[in-house]
């Protein structure tokens, strides 16, 4: 009896789901066009404005928190974090990180950096599985 047959038996009998189907892992290239798709929404051919940044991050985090969260997505036992960092684009270089502890099986992350002439913004998109 292989690995895979014996986990969903153990499901079976106990009725916790510890790992997701395979079609339900986190895939960080569905989350890449989605992240793509909210900061070109968003941001689309705009100057940077000091004033205006903290809403266009909290309007960036949310929608692809939301769309995350659709129910065409199947991610039912995902817990999502996105962080959002918008700066003015004079060529200087900018590093960005984040420290996590995860299960790397069913947990994962994307990321997507978007730059025009006058700003960027590097957004990363977290997802955990709710045990």
């Amino acid at each position: 009896m292989d690995v895979g047959t014996l986990s969903n038996k153990l499901n079976e009998t106990t009725g916790y789901i510890v790992r997701p189907n395979f079609e339900e892992k986190f895939r960080s290239t569905k989350i890449q066009e989605i992240l793509y798709s909210c900061i070109s929404d968003v941001l689309g051919d705009k100057k940077f404005e000091q004033d205006a940044c903290p809403e266009w991050t909290k309007a960036i985090t949310i929608n692809i928190r939301d769309r995350l969260k659709a129910a065409n997505m199947k991610f039912d036992r995902y817990k999502f974090i996105v962080q959002c960092v918008i700066g003015e684009n004079r060529g200087q270089g900018v590093k960005y990180g984040c420290r996590c502890l995860w299960d790397s099986d069913t947990d994962g992350m994307a990321e997507y950096v978007y730059l025009n002439e006058s700003l960027f913004c590097a957004v990363a998109a977290f997802g955990i599985f709710y045990y």
